[in-house]
């Protein structure tokens, strides 16, 4: 049986409400520490706001997710490289 990685992260969709954000999709990563509480809440957390057409990729790549490394989310984001963004754990 394989060691249990520290880290477990999930994305939660937030609605956005504001009609000037029509296209994106915002919400939250949640990040366990199974080191931590032990209490069913998440011990960190970070927002995001981001164009719709991304959202299933950055899905993709953390939700259900597990590491041994505390992650260190940026996006750099610019409207010229639209098509070159890309999401991973580190």
């Amino acid at each position: 049986m394989s060691k249990q990685k520290r880290y477990s992260f999930s994305v939660v969709e937030m609605a956005i409400m504001n009609p000037k954000r029509k296209g994106f999709r915002g919400g939250r990563v949640e990040v366990f520490d199974n080191k931590d509480r032990g209490d069913g809440y998440a011990s960190y957390e970070a927002n995001f706001l981001i164009p719709e057409e991304f959202f299933e990729s950055f899905r993709a790549v953390w939700d259900e997710k597990r590491s041994d490394k505390m992650p260190f989310i940026i996006w750099d984001y610019k409207e010229v490289k639209r098509d070159k963004v890309c999401f991973k754990i580190e």
